[in-house]
């Protein structure tokens, strides 16, 4: 960046050129960070780290008025290593900032640095081609411009490619260890081909070789940064087959409930008609007990649900069976108009999963009085709002998300559930959002009444 007052292995560096390049990977790391859920305390947690890093500065140029040159071998390798720990802090930071597994964080901290790298290998392009039109790179202005100008141009068009298609959740679902591998790629390809150019030019290497080495270091950026989406992608792909089993899974599942649905009226039927029968063989004498009983069994069947809307009319009936076969309490309040404009398949797959969980959850309960559900639909201020509530055993663990996470231990076949819902409120326009406090756990989804 123009002159430089300071020089630390054999290449300049000042406070000025240093945070610059802190910006620029901030910068870089915000554009796949950027949608992740925040930590408590988020702009206290920036300042705390904005001050490590001014330290971290400090500190670096300090030793540079210490540190003899180790020649050119062995300020390639400190170089290396410092950038490397550079890399490792910026994990660190997105850790801490952001509500992420180490996975994530060092996904984000790899792509943005990449970014960074390829950001500044294309300055330090223009910077070598400058006095060819007869420019100055060392004029402050000049190099200001020239900073500002190829950030933009690369940065932009990494956001709109990559940046952006990469939704919170799709990062939430990275958990795999071959980033360890991407971080040496980065750490040996990216930082590594930009520091032997920045040597070799210092050795005085020919323009012609300086704009092929950089044009094949812009690439190999580019390569990396592929590999990573690629990466995220084939994860992707990976969950996309685990929910096409999933939904087969759930057809067989949703089958067995049927029957065992069908079972449980047969057998109140049974019930029934042998009452029926002990009534014709007690005479002109009935047990007012024995009726008291017929009514409530046959009450179960004539209670079905009326709010409006069939789809829901028909999923609330079921599971009120349900809940009536597993002596689990349902109350609901429902105002099914207020969902005129969602599908019935989308209804069905949304107020199915919700009450499901619910029920399982409430079952694993061994107190009558907490075996209880509570559901309710309204419409207020133009959105349609649905909440549901039961007791849980145990409070569930959250993803970064912000879903419960399945208590299942096959993870590949369960915990699509409530991110279906999820992309089912979206769908619509909606959100969802889940919490757990004090052993109550709670769903709310919100869908505008209009598009």
């Amino acid at each position: 960046m123009g002159t430089t007052a300071l020089t630390l292995a054999g290449l300049p560096y000042d406070i000025v050129s240093i945070l610059a390049l802190s910006a620029r990977m901030a910068v870089g790391i915000a554009l796949f960070s950027w949608q992740l859920p925040r930590r408590e305390g988020f702009a206290r947690r920036v300042a705390a780290i904005s001050c490590l890093w001014l330290a971290g500065a400090a500190a670096f140029v300090a030793a540079g008025l210490t540190v003899p040159d180790p020649g050119p071998v062995g300020s390639a390798f400190l170089q290396l290593t410092l950038f490397s720990m550079v890399l490792l802090a910026c994990t660190a930071s997105v850790y801490a900032l952001f509500e992420a597994s180490v996975w994530v964080a060092l996904f984000c901290s790899t792509a943005g640095y990449t970014v960074q790298n390829l950001a500044s290998g294309t300055g330090e392009l223009v910077f070598a081609l400058l006095p060819l039109v007869g420019v100055d790179p060392r004029d402050p202005m000049v190099a200001l411009a020239t900073w500002l100008l190829t950030a933009v141009a690369v940065f932009v068009p990494c956001h709109l490619l990559v940046g952006r298609k990469i939704s919170s959740e799709g990062l939430a679902q990275v958990e795999d260890r071959s980033m360890l591998a991407m971080m040496a790629v980065v750490s040996l390809v990216v930082i590594g081909f930009d520091l032997t150019v920045k040597l070799l030019l210092e050795q005085g290497l020919e323009l012609g070789f300086v704009v092929v080495l950089r044009v094949f270091h812009a690439l190999a950026c580019v390569f990396t940064l592929s590999m990573e989406y690629a990466l995220l992608y084939r994860r992707h792909l990976e969950q996309d087959m685990a929910a096409a089993e999933h939904l087969l899974a759930e057809r067989e599942r949703q089958y067995r409930m049927s029957r065992e649905n069908i079972e449980a009226i047969n057998i109140k039927c049974h019930d029934i008609k042998h009452q029926i029968r002990t009534l014709a063989g007690n005479g002109p004498s009935v047990d007012a007990s024995v009726l008291s009983d017929i009514e409530r069994e046959v009450s179960v069947y004539d209670s079905a649900a009326q709010t409006g809307n069939e789809a829901l009319d028909t999923i609330l009936t079921e599971k009120g069976l349900v809940c009536e076969q597993r002596e689990i309490s349902l109350t609901c309040t429902a105002d099914g108009s207020a969902l005129g404009r969602m599908a019935p398949a989308d209804l069905y797959a949304l107020f199915g999963n919700a009450l499901d969980n619910a029920i399982e959850a409430a079952g694993a309960l061994d107190d009558p009085s907490r075996r209880s559900i509570t559901l309710s639909v309204r419409a207020v201020v133009g959105v349609a709002i649905v909440h549901v509530e039961n007791y849980v055993a145990v409070a569930p663990r959250f993803t970064a998300g912000g879903l419960p996470e399945t208590t299942k231990g096959d993870r590949a076949n369960h915990g699509f559930g409530t991110r279906s819902m999820r992309a089912i409120a979206e769908r619509y326009g909606g959100t969802l959002t889940a919490g757990c406090e004090g052993g109550v756990f709670r769903l709310d989804v919100m869908i505008p009444l209009v598009v």
